[in-house]
């Protein structure tokens, strides 16, 4: 069999990201060491601090938990192990049966018609009342 296989597919470790991250991680731990008065700033404790979390991150990336690939697996790519079943032929479906014919019922009893809203309501110039004079 030829092509890509997904037993190839690699997960991507980023050590050089994960060194920019230990230095942020280094600073920030030397920031809280000398803001907290463990260690003065022209001192060495906050400069080993932040080299201590430079290899902190670059370790973690190299060699930490990894995410899944995001994207799916490449174009052509079968699993290495199982073959591919073949698909099942599908039968051919069978003609539906013709609906029977509805039973003759008698029309439904007429209803009373509703009026309008507007309609019901009795009108003023009949009466001979203007409310506007």
């Amino acid at each position: 069999m030829t092509g890509t296989t997904i037993a190839d597919t690699r997960l991507k470790r980023h050590p050089i990201r994960g060194f920019l991250y230990g230095i942020f991680f280094g600073l920030g731990l030397a920031l809280i060491t000398v803001g907290q008065g463990w260690a003065a700033l022209g001192t060495w404790p906050p400069f080993i601090v932040l080299i201590v979390g430079i290899i902190v991150g670059t370790l973690w990336a190299t060699f930490g938990p990894a995410k899944a690939p995001k994207g799916p697996p490449p174009a052509g790519a079968t699993l290495a192990e199982e073959p591919t079943p073949e698909p099942e032929p599908t039968p051919e479906p069978e003609p539906a049966p013709e609906p029977e014919p509805a039973p003759e019922t008698e029309p439904a009893p007429e209803t009373e018609q509703i009026p309008e809203p507007f309609d019901a309501a009795p009108s003023l110039e009949a009466e001979g009342d203007d409310p506007l004079t």
